[in-house]
């Protein structure tokens, strides 16, 4: 079996910080059934495992990564405890409702243009009655500055089309890509997050910092203005 840092070289930066970002949560992986929604080729489901999932199913808007991941899985070792399936639209999995006791949400919503609200629904439809739902690595956008895309100030509140001019003329995004709006250029804030969300729901507000503390405080969520938020939310 070869490692991951074998395998793909050029994932061992980003292997270890997905493991420095979601080892806090490990308590949510152990011995559950997870969906790593927007899974690509697969490492986060790796961690989840390593994290101690029970078992992973990963779903996929883009079947390249699909077939890669697969390959990946083998290569690696984990191909019995990580399952990754093709879907043409993430916006209607075929699985059934309360499927899964926690998804986890990598460094995907920043890539889906507004309104978020179908795919937030779905992801909420699958996670069964107390269940975590897991958002990391999305860019906030309450925060004027694009740390993703283009790493400018205040292009995140523009509109789209002035934030891909600015892009272009100032070289940041290359004018003959054809993927702007799935780019990440415009993160996700709390408020967008949860008013998708049906309730009963309870968030886990992070509280490592002053300013969580601060904004708890003032009834305000924690990391409303946290970089790269990590939301936690169990339903209900």
């Amino acid at each position: 079996m070869n490692s991951v840092r074998d395998f793909y070289p050029a994932y061992a930066e980003r292997y270890q910080t997905l493991h420095a970002s979601l080892a806090p949560l490990a308590h949510h992986f152990r011995g559950k059934h997870v969906l790593d929604y927007g899974c690509g080729r697969g490492l986060s489901s790796i961690v989840c495992v390593e994290l101690g999932a029970r078992a992973v199913s990963g779903v996929e808007l883009f079947y390249e990564r699909i077939r890669e991941g697969r390959k990946f899985l083998t290569a690696t070792g984990f191909a019995d405890e990580i399952d990754l399936q093709h879907v043409e639209d993430t916006r209607r999995v075929p699985v059934a409702d309360g499927q899964f006791d926690v998804i986890l949400c990598n460094a995907l919503f920043e890539h889906i243009p507004q309104p978020r609200a179908a795919w937030i629904q779905e992801v909420w439809r699958m996670l069964a009655p107390g269940g975590v739902l897991l958002v990391n690595e999305t860019p906030n956008k309450y925060l004027p500055f694009d740390f993703h895309t283009l790493h400018l100030p205040l292009t995140n509140w523009l509109p789209s089309p002035v934030a891909h001019w600015v892009g272009t003329r100032t070289g940041r995004f290359r004018e003959d890509r054809h993927d702007w709006a799935n780019s990440g250029w415009r993160g996700m804030g709390y408020y967008e997050l949860t008013s998708a969300l049906q309730r009963p729901y309870t968030v886990e507000h992070e509280n490592t910092r002053f300013r969580h503390k601060l904004f708890g405080e003032l009834g305000l969520p924690s990391a409303l203005l946290d970089p790269y938020p990590m939301y936690v939310i169990r339903k209900e």
